[in-house]
């Protein structure tokens, strides 16, 4: 059983053709694209704040309010005290600023409260277990989203699934189509090859903001091609 499914608690599951699979596809990832860092965070505390900001806005959105954020509240601490309307202000541009902004402050406050004035120290010597239980507390803060502070900034081998890895999973054969997103990050859990988590995450991510798109994805030119069930159907393997 992977860490992701223990820390999600699925059950376990025979063994599936998908976990050799998907080491293939993580050597053909790293291959074409590397393992860049999609500016996230080693820092556990900026990096909460960067994944709360990420959802349901553009790349380019949420970098500029994470930017914002700390140019205005360079310590946890300022923001833990900084008004609601402050904090909505300074993220606005990023879209669900009302939404958003109780939710950044009530965290900072929780990671005051936890860490005092160190609490990326605090969360790095919380063990795996601990770590992803304090940060499902915190708000806004999903399975996925603990998930990604655990595989960016605290070394856990720890395999989230965001969009991009849900839709080529679904389009490659490696998951039923249509699952809603907590059905697709517990099916997917057992699925990552050990130690490979975080590569295949950000290969995957890469691939699907520039090949395996959500409207007419650029099946022509996809290096998985040849392992997809959608480009076996289009004929596109045999071409290639």
């Amino acid at each position: 059983m992977t860490t992701t499914a223990r820390l999600l608690g699925t059950r376990p599951r025979k063994s599936s053709p998908w976990i050799s699979r998907l080491a293939v596809v993580a050597d053909r990832l790293v291959a074409e694209y590397g393992v860049p860092t999609l500016g996230n965070f080693r820092d556990p505390v900026k990096e909460i704040f960067y994944i709360l900001l990420s959802a349901k806005t553009t790349d380019a959105q949420y970098r500029k309010t994470h930017r914002n954020l700390w140019n205005a509240f360079p310590k946890l601490s300022d923001l833990a005290n900084a008004s609601i309307r402050d904090i909505r202000s300074c993220i606005k541009s990023g879209g669900l600023a009302g939404k958003r902004a109780p939710q950044i402050r009530r965290t900072a406050r929780a990671l005051v409260a936890a860490g005092g004035s160190l609490p990326a120290r605090f969360l790095k010597s919380l063990d795996t277990q601990g770590a992803f239980d304090f940060l499902r507390d915190l708000p806004g803060m999903g399975p996925k989203s603990a998930l990604c502070v655990l595989m960016y900034s605290l070394g856990v081998d720890a395999f989230p699934v965001d969009v991009n890895v849900q839709r080529i999973a679904a389009r490659m054969g490696a998951m039923p189509p249509g699952l809603k997103h907590y059905q697709a990050q517990r099916f997917l859990a057992d699925l990552a090859p050990e130690g490979r988590s975080r590569e295949l995450h950000i290969g995957l991510v890469v691939h699907g903001r520039t090949i395996c798109l959500p409207r007419r994805p650029k099946c022509g030119s996809c290096s998985l091609v040849d392992l997809c069930r959608r480009g076996r159907k289009q004929g596109v393997a045999n071409e290639r």
